[in-house]
């Protein structure tokens, strides 16, 4: 009897070993095959004896088929991530599609001497076939010992018009900024030319331009005094990084009426990631404006840096 209950137990396990090893033939996400006697299963991998590479481990998530096995269940499909469809600046419906930012950066110090700056700015960037969008509005001020010793709103937009399968492409924009620091007070200049786009990658943009344009100014010292100007610019896109991007761009404006008078403009963007899935990150700024035409005596660079918190709206 003891004989019999052993050899009916010594059957049982040669049936359960046949029915656990049983040969199965897993297809990866690559192509490769593999064939051999499925050893072991857990929620992530699975184990395998091979004739020749002997144990193998296998990862669920890079089984595409698996066949000739009924112990294993097939791999689990990888989650996707719902698009959200987008409304808009902040649910609006203005804006939807273009890439939009806000910058705030504030800093101070108390002590033997008062002083702080703040800096506020909204960015919004479209692209598609046909035509591309840039906008900046941006706003600074300075106080030192209670007194507003610098205050300034500009608000720039550009619209390039694109030729499908063409590296040419027409623009037209302006700024305006007003500054009550300055002899002129309030200035609107606007512009329009042709552009060519000398690179374009998946890390790297390269645009020149070339145009005419005006300059108007007023409410200020120097009363109301409209010029025109040619434009000649250049625009860079670095992608450094999946976190690091930097941008420049230089403007230089010639004066049509007056030989050797200019006003070259140039600005240099950093923006760092620190977290993609809320869109935010860190922005370094720096910003100069080179006028030929100020008086003696007052400099001619108007030099201005921030580094601001920057996110997506």
């Amino acid at each position: 009897m003891g004989r019999t209950f052993r050899s009916g137990l010594a059957l049982a396990g040669l049936v359960w070993a046949s029915q656990t090893l049983a040969m199965v033939t897993i297809t990866l996400e690559n192509g490769d095959r593999l064939r051999g006697e499925l050893v072991a299963e857990t929620p992530t991998e699975l184990r395998l004896k091979h004739p020749m590479l002997g144990d193998v481990v296998v990862a669920r998530d890079k089984v595409r088929t698996l066949e000739d096995g009924d112990t294993v269940s097939p791999p689990r499909p990888k989650p996707t991530i719902a698009s959200v469809p987008d409304n808009g600046l902040l649910g609006s419906g203005w804006l939807t599609d273009w890439r939009r930012r806000m910058e705030v950066g504030v800093s101070g110090a108390s002590g033997k001497s008062q002083n702080q700056r703040i800096n506020v700015g909204f960015m919004a960037d479209f692209e598609d076939t046909e035509e591309r969008w840039n906008h900046r509005t941006r706003f600074y001020r300075r106080q030192s010992e209670g007194e507003t010793t610098s205050q300034t709103l500009s608000v720039a937009l550009n619209r390039d018009g694109l030729v499908p399968g063409s590296p040419r492409f027409y623009f037209t924009g302006g700024q305006f900024v007003r500054d009550d620091f300055k002899d002129w007070g309030n200035r609107l200049n606007v512009n329009t030319g042709i552009g060519y786009q000398f690179v374009s990658t998946e890390r790297w943009r390269l645009l020149g331009r070339s145009g005419v344009g005006a300059i108007q100014t007023w409410g200020g010292d120097d009363g109301s005094r409209f010029a025109p100007e040619l434009l000649l610019g250049v625009d860079l896109n670095w992608r450094v990084t999946r976190q690091h991007s930097v941008a420049l761009t230089n403007a230089y404006h010639p004066n049509v009426r007056e030989q050797g008078v200019f006003r070259n403009i140039t600005s240099v963007d950093w923006v760092i990631d620190l977290d993609k899935s809320l869109g935010a990150g860190l922005q370094i700024g720096v910003t100069n404006e080179y006028d030929s035409a100020r008086e003696p005596g007052v400099g001619r660079n108007d030099f201005n840096y921030t580094s601001s918190l920057v996110w997506r709206l």
